[in-house]
């Protein structure tokens, strides 16, 4: 079964709002500038929409020399994309320890008048490795239809993304989700609440829920495991408002042994050099069924 990519989005600041792009560069860390960047507190814990909703009004932009960041009220601020050797900071982003440099004293005053409370900006350091779940590599290398080139999954580093570099999302899901929504009562929401780098196009209603690859002529994509979803999508994007929805739809429609999903997360494998990912390119899709 073919599918074609509909959308692709990068979100260079893990949390804060996404940039909406037809072409992409695209590694095994995932579509160039995705989460390469990450807010800390002053303990240096990790900050994002689930307890800071205002994140999602930081509006970064992607120049050929600088990090542009815009907020309600704010002075627009650049940060180099030089990379510099400066000291590695320690940093966990969930259950993982990986290393990050901190971008400067400018960008810090600027996070922390926006969202009000003491901050740092860290990039994901040159010596980083942070690398997927092993018990999700291994179990889909495991199986049967796993190819023998997949084993570069096992290598994977990748950047501040929660858990795996790539969150595939498919529209007729979406569809089918806000059909549910407006039955109970509610307004459609947009795909942009579940942020996903990749959106397809051709398969049925949940039908990702199989999918085990794509397989296009450049990029070959392990889907890994389900995406299992927090509160963060009831955060409206353009108000950083709270809502209930698309909660209620998800509890009633999505609850799983895995908890409740949406979406797919994945990696590449097998990977040509200087390969990109566009709009409208298309793949075939292998299933477990």
């Amino acid at each position: 079964m073919q599918v074609e990519v509909t959308q692709l989005f990068i979100y260079p600041i893990k949390s804060c709002a996404g940039i909406q792009l037809e072409r992409s560069a695209i590694d095994y860390r995932g579509l160039q500038w995705d989460r390469e960047w990450v807010i800390v507190d002053e303990q240096g814990q990790m900050l994002t929409q689930r307890t800071v909703p205002m994140m999602t009004l930081i509006q970064p932009a992607i120049t050929e020399q600088n990090l542009v960041l815009q907020a309600p009220d704010m002075p627009e601020l650049t940060v180099s994309l030089a990379l510099d050797e400066s000291e590695a900071i320690r940093l966990r982003i969930w259950d993982d320890l990986t290393l990050g440099a901190d971008q400067g004293e400018a960008v810090a005053a600027w996070l922390t008048q926006f969202l009000q409370q003491p901050c740092r900006l860290l990039r994901v350091h040159t010596k980083a490795q942070r690398g997927l779940s092993q018990t999700w590599v291994r179990k889909w290398l495991q199986a049967d239809l796993a190819p023998a080139e997949a084993t570069d999954l096992a290598q994977t580093h990748f950047g501040f993304a929660d858990g795996f570099p790539f969150l595939i999302c498919n529209q007729a899901s979406l569809d089918e989700l806000n059909a549910l929504i407006v039955q109970q009562g509610a307004d459609p929401i947009s795909m942009n609440r579940f942020r996903p780098n990749i959106v397809i196009q051709g398969l049925e209603a949940y039908e990702e829920d199989y999918l085990w690859s794509l397989v296009g002529e450049q990029l070959q994509f392990a889907k890994l495991k389900n995406c299992t979803r927090c509160p963060l999508p009831n955060v409206n994007p353009l108000t950083a408002e709270i809502g209930l929805q698309p909660a209620l739809a998800l509890r009633d429609s999505r609850r799983t042994l895995e908890g409740v999903t949406f979406g797919v997360n994945a990696a590449l494998f097998g990977l040509e050099p200087a390969a990109t990912l566009t709009v409208g390119q298309c793949f075939e899709a292998e299933f477990t069924f």
